[in-house]
């Protein structure tokens, strides 16, 4: 189970889901219309709702207790959620490309500094999916984790907004 949340804490971003965008310190530089679109659809609370971790189903209780907060180019768990590579860190999208793009970068844990690279979709205001190849790997070009694939996959739900700290 530790495994699997770890997974799920790199590959966030989910929830989210490689332009330059944004720089990894969170400084604005220019971004298309679109880029800044998909930043503000994916800023949130989410709660997952399902996931795949190479092959593998993630368990209904570990999904509910998997709650994910975006604010711009930022993820982060909440303590509650169990994460356990990495608590916090930074993604840029690319919206331009077919599939999106996303890069994620955790800040701790045994992947920090890597990145992770992924897809990502946004349905609508309140549903967006992702799929993440392993740290330093290949990005995905399809919403799929087969087993053997060390992909992870996973759809969210917007539970709230960006809460305050």
């Amino acid at each position: 189970m530790i495994k699997v949340t770890s997974i799920l804490a790199i590959g966030v971003v989910a929830a989210i889901s490689a332009s330059c965008a944004n720089n990894p310190t969170g400084s604005t530089t220019a971004q298309s219309p679109a880029a800044q679109r998909d930043y503000e659809l994916l800023s949130g609370t989410w709660q997952l709702t399902r996931g795949v971790d190479n092959g593998k189903p993630v368990p209904a209780n570990v999904a509910r207790n998997t709650i994910l907060i975006t604010d711009r180019n930022t993820f982060r768990f909440p303590k509650a959620s169990r994460a356990g590579t990495s608590s916090a860190g930074h993604f840029t999208i690319n919206p331009d490309t077919r599939p999106k793009q996303v890069d994620s970068i955790a800040e701790g844990g045994p992947n920090a500094g890597q990145v992770s690279r992924g897809i990502y979709e946004i349905p609508d205001p309140t549903h967006q999916r992702a799929c993440f190849g392993p740290p330093g790997g290949p990005r995905p070009t399809e919403f799929t984790s087969t087993p053997g694939s060390h992909r992870i996959l996973q759809y969210w739900t917007k539970i709230g907004p960006v809460p305050s700290q």
